[in-house]
């Protein structure tokens, strides 16, 4: 007898760590989305549509959260990866490296669904990373970026592991 329920495909999605010439790692604020109250930080991305491979994904959302387009093959091989059950059901997630020149985020592209629970975003040292790593979502980042940023790029993703990310536990807002 079979006991584990039905076979149920991950969704899958693709992120992109932002990193500007200064080291810091861009992170969207999402407000409201969890619960009311909550606060915290998003990594760039989201869900790959049908026929999209992760890099091509990557860089779609890569625009419409923040207005920067990128050629998919310029994020080159995926540097991160995670698994996890969330509330929207179970997640497997690609991470990608992008070095850019600090640019201006705009939300003027963002999907319906993203439109007031994406309320800001940072540009932030690996320390500050570090300090509200708890919170982001999908999983903590800051050990991965900061292994980047010395220049240890993997050749292939590394595990990064799934915390039951809940994001409504403690409130993370912007900084001032």
């Amino acid at each position: 007898m079979d006991t584990a329920g039905p076979h149920v495909e991950p969704r899958r999605c693709a992120r992109v760590l932002v990193v500007d010439e200064q080291d810091r790692v861009l992170l969207l604020h999402s407000s409201g989305f969890v619960t009311p109250e909550s606060e915290f930080f998003v990594t760039i991305g989201g869900g790959i549509d049908a026929g999209e491979s992760a890099a091509e994904a990557a860089a779609r959302e890569l625009f419409e959260e923040t207005g920067l387009r990128v050629d998919p093959v310029a994020l080159g091989e995926p540097v991160g990866h995670t698994l996890g059950t969330w509330w929207l059901g179970f997640e497997d997630h690609l991470f990608f490296l992008l070095r850019v020149e600090r640019f201006t985020v705009d939300f003027a592209h963002l999907e319906a669904s993203e439109i007031g629970e994406l309320t800001g975003s940072a540009w932030l040292s690996i320390d500050e990373v570090k300090a509200i790593d708890e919170g982001i979502f999908p999983v903590p980042v800051a050990d991965l970026a900061k292994r980047l940023l010395s220049g240890d790029v993997p050749a292939e993703a590394v595990e990064l592991p799934w915390v039951n990310w809940r994001g409504d536990t403690k409130r993370f807002p912007l900084p001032e």
